[in-house]
């Protein structure tokens, strides 16, 4: 047997370890975190997405609501039956002064004034957004045609729809307004 002188032993290679061991861990919290914030702007978009998708449907709940009256309605504020507000009056009753009342409705207001999808969430929605989309219609102006003898006199009345939705959480909320036109001998009154 050969006998080897004892070498002193620096440490080199532990620390080398080391250090690599700690870059790795710090590239892992680096793709953790990264993972984690692409995950929570994930469930954003499809939060917001989700009530831009209520707002649709229900904005067209209240369109469809005004084309299957077969009377013409009658504005008033608060709406009756016929669910149709008269625009004069609506910013007052939604606790606003200027034009655009929709800005400045709060949530409750909508729950309370705003009308659903016959009382409940739109079927594709049920279970999947936080609270059920709202619309509200407004008669916005009534526009006559220049008499002309041995004419029907037709009026346009042409109305607003607004329609409020939150998505999966409450922090998603949407505003949705589509303006339409019905002539008045489509009504059998």
């Amino acid at each position: 047997m050969h006998a080897y002188p004892a070498r002193q032993e620096r440490g080199a290679a532990l620390i080398f370890a080391l250090v690599m061991l700690l870059l790795l861990t710090l590239l892992g919290i680096t793709a953790i975190s990264t993972s984690s914030l692409q995950e929570k702007m994930a469930g954003n978009m499809r939060d917001q997405y989700m009530a831009q998708q209520a707002g649709d449907s229900i904005l067209f709940d209240g369109q469809a609501w005004i084309f299957s009256m077969a009377t013409k309605p009658t504005p008033v504020c608060p709406p009756a039956a016929d669910r149709i507000w008269d625009s004069s009056c609506l910013p007052a009753a939604a606790g606003a002064s200027a034009a655009n009342w929709w800005m400045t409705a709060t949530d409750a207001w909508w729950t309370t004034n705003g009308f659903g999808s016959s009382g409940s969430v739109p079927s594709g929605f049920i279970g999947v957004v936080s609270q059920d989309p709202r619309y509200v219609v407004e008669m916005i102006q009534k526009v006559s045609p220049d008499a002309e003898i041995g004419k029907k006199r037709v009026d346009t009345l042409y109305f607003r729809t607004t329609g409020w939705a939150v998505g999966a959480s409450n922090f998603a909320r949407v505003l949705n307004q589509g303006v339409f036109s019905r002539k008045t001998d489509t009504y059998t009154n």
